[in-house]
């Protein structure tokens, strides 16, 4: 029979933290959710241990831009955490390199911190009741006011070539472009886009510096052989939801 069956699933996260204003209800969210993996952008560095000690995870990371802020230097990383061996983990820039990262400053506007930042996809391929999984954290090049740029096509072409050799991911974080505009609907064409339909936002009206944008922004795209099942969607913890989902392998019967 060539039918696909599903095996055990993997139970992820994905969520923006931005930086460390909301860690005291992300934690606790965090803790009672109890996921497999939980995938994060604009995680202070320094947070790195005692998110690893709350969730009882360990993490890979891939850093983003170096701050200056209130006269303390601080690395801004895109962060997988896992509550499962991880087996590999390694991280490819579609913008910038690893050699070098951009420095802000506490008086940059948010804009000029998004601007400059590196771009990156860390992946990482963990085992669970015998069956690999390969995750994929990114937060895609930032454009004003969620329309697209034309270095957000040419680091999406880039991000294309990133994930070329990978046979089957699951690819999530903040793309920084809406669905229904040129990026996101590059990103659906190609791989499975998971948010339901109905879903209008990912952005949180009232922890957002904007407001109430109307931006589905966080994905959560799929290759065939990963099936994506009870995705949800969470509020009230940053200035982006959570999305959290059941992650299936399907294997041939």
């Amino acid at each position: 029979m060539n039918d696909k069956i599903k095996t055990s699933f993997l139970k992820i996260i994905c969520l923006n933290i931005e930086f460390d204003r909301h860690l005291d209800r992300i934690i606790p969210f965090l803790k009672a959710q109890k996921a497999d993996v939980v995938l994060l952008q604009e995680v202070l560095v320094k947070d790195i241990p005692s998110l690893e000690t709350a969730l009882n995870m360990k993490s890979v990371s891939a850093i983003m831009n170096f701050k200056q802020w209130h006269g303390v230097s601080q690395h801004v990383a895109i962060v997988t955490f896992s509550a499962l061996p991880i087996l590999n983990s390694e991280s490819a820039y579609y913008r910038g390199d690893k050699d070098h990262i951009p420095l802000t400053y506490e008086e940059d506007a948010p804009e000029v911190v998004a601007e400059k930042s590196a771009r990156a996809i860390l992946v990482t391929k963990v085992i669970k009741d015998d069956q690999l999984y390969c995750l994929v954290n990114t937060h895609f090049t930032w454009s004003p006011k969620g329309q697209p740029t034309e270095e957000q096509h040419q680091n999406l072409e880039t991000l294309f070539q990133r994930l070329s050799p990978l046979p089957d991911f699951i690819l999530c974080g903040d793309f920084n472009a809406p669905r229904g505009t040129a990026i996101f609907d590059s990103l659906a064409s190609r791989y499975k886009d998971n948010i339901p339909a109905e879903v209008t936002t990912t952005i949180d009206k009232n922890l957002h510096r904007a407001g109430d944008l109307q931006f589905v922004v966080d994905g959560l795209f799929s290759t065939p052989n990963y099936q994506v099942e009870s995705v949800k969607l969470f509020d009230n913890l940053s200035d982006h939801w959570a999305i959290a989902a059941k992650i299936y392998f399907l294997n041939s019967s």
